[in-house]
């Protein structure tokens, strides 16, 4: 009977575990080899974590080659972008490679009021002729600009003599205007008085308390001018910052 070699067997089982472990990427202090799909989900930790706009969300879509980098595909608002990380997994590429074990100081986000739009606090009351200026950015391919539209159309007509109102549907009128406030040109995008901003049409709200709120932002505009319309939705006037 031959006498079993144990160091054998202990080499045998040590290069198992090693093997193992190698699979589950779990090597402590030796080597820890990072999946396509871990550098990409690094990668997309670091873009939500750091990039994306206030209460938005990138979301994966694939990760491949390419050349001696990876290129992360990820889908933000509705579009599709691309990114590149390092095979490493330590830097990511996008207007600049970015040490992606740095945290970006966090970004300045402006306050909110009703209606999920931002108070820019900096801009004074923009005006045309006197009368403060509502902007409509939108396409007509666009079903939640086709959402918007007729719901701010009917609320501007209420303050008629009261504001220039520039709808903008598939022009480029206000071009420089619309960069300002969506750099990225999401659409739709409403402008009031250049105080009031929001990229995103009201559907989640409801046509109705869309059209409130629309109101009640207008009239602060317009120092509560016509005071028949504005006295309606006085409640919502009293909660915009």
């Amino acid at each position: 009977m031959k006498k079993i070699n144990h160091w054998m067997i202990i080499t045998i089982i040590l290069v198992i575990i090693i093997i193992l472990m190698l699979s589950w990427n779990k090597i402590s202090g030796l080597i820890v080899i990072q999946t396509p799909q871990d550098i990409a989900n690094n990668a997309m930790n670091y873009i939500n974590s750091n990039l994306v706009a206030p209460n938005a969300t990138a979301t994966f879509v694939s990760v491949s080659e390419f050349n001696n980098l990876y290129n992360v595909t990820f889908s933000y608002q509705g579009q599709n972008l691309s990114t590149y990380v390092t095979k490493d997994g330590s830097y990511i590429f996008l207007a600049q490679p970015l040490n992606i074990k740095e945290k970006l100081p966090a970004p300045v986000v402006p306050n909110q009021t009703i209606g999920s739009f931002y108070i820019d606090e900096k801009s004074e009351i923009c005006n045309e002729n006197g009368k403060p200026i509502v902007y409509f950015f939108g396409s007509q391919k666009c079903p939640h600009c086709m959402w918007e539209d007729p719901v701010i159309k009917n609320v501007t007509e209420k303050f008629k003599d009261q504001i220039s109102f520039h709808e903008n549907i598939d022009t480029d009128t206000d071009k420089d205007t619309f960069i300002k406030y969506s750099p990225s040109g999401y659409i739709p995008l409403i402008l009031i008085g250049c105080k009031y901003y929001r990229i995103g049409s009201g559907e989640s709200i409801g046509e109705e308390n869309e059209a409130n709120v629309l109101t009640a932002l207008i009239c602060v505009v317009t120092s509560n001018k016509p005071l028949s319309v504005c006295a309606t939705v006085e409640n919502l006037i009293n909660q915009v910052g």
